[in-house]
């Protein structure tokens, strides 16, 4: 593999991953608007389904930001990359 094509990948690799981000960033959007629809709708239940839906929706929460620090470093690593190959 030659240097350019090793830059045309380390390019494609930052395209792909910030697109990838856009996409986790819309659905984000969307399972938080139903979350919050559903939140509306199960609010003071305390029935052992809807308890262990919103624990559910919580640690997914959790893994929100993390996941866009990998698409983040992701893009940034590559970038730093391309930036050294010259």
């Amino acid at each position: 593999m030659s240097v350019g094509e090793v830059k045309a990948a380390l390019r494609a690799a930052i395209e792909a991953a910030r697109q990838g981000q856009r996409v986790f960033d819309k659905a984000v959007s969307e399972a938080e608007a139903a979350t919050g629809a559903a939140n509306a709708v199960l609010r003071g239940s305390h029935h052992e389904h809807v308890t262990n839906t919103q624990q559910a929706l919580a640690a997914a929460k959790a893994e929100v930001e993390p996941t866009r620090r990998r698409f983040n470093g992701t893009a940034e690593h590559a970038g730093d990359y391309l930036t050294r190959l010259g």
